[in-house]
């Protein structure tokens, strides 16, 4: 009776826990999980850096045309104002001189 209950006491222990393989395949499972869980995020980085440049390459190209559209517009603002000039100092120069008395 002895053989026997080693036996039986050597059998439970065999079955308390998952076996060898069982481990090893979950263990690659888990580490399958995170190299794509990692794979995702560096992907995602990547394209949250690529669109942060093309925001930015957008934001020089428009600040570059707003500055020639605001120094066109000063330029037309100065020759606007040249032209407006030279009209009031010709109404001057028609005024009457010695007005009402």
């Amino acid at each position: 009776m002895t053989g026997d209950d080693n036996d039986s006491d050597l059998r439970i222990e065999r079955r308390r826990g998952p076996s060898t393989s069982t481990l090893s395949f979950s263990g690659i499972i888990a580490v399958a999980g995170l190299l794509t869980s990692g794979v995702a995020t560096y992907n995602a980085v990547q394209n949250d850096i690529a669109s942060l440049k093309r925001g930015e390459q957008y934001q020089e190209r428009t600040n570059e045309r707003l500055s020639e559209e605001i120094k066109s517009a000063r330029v037309e603002q100065r020759e606007t104002m040249k032209e407006f000039n030279e009209k009031l100092d010709r109404i001057i120069g028609q005024w009457p001189r010695g007005g009402k008395r």
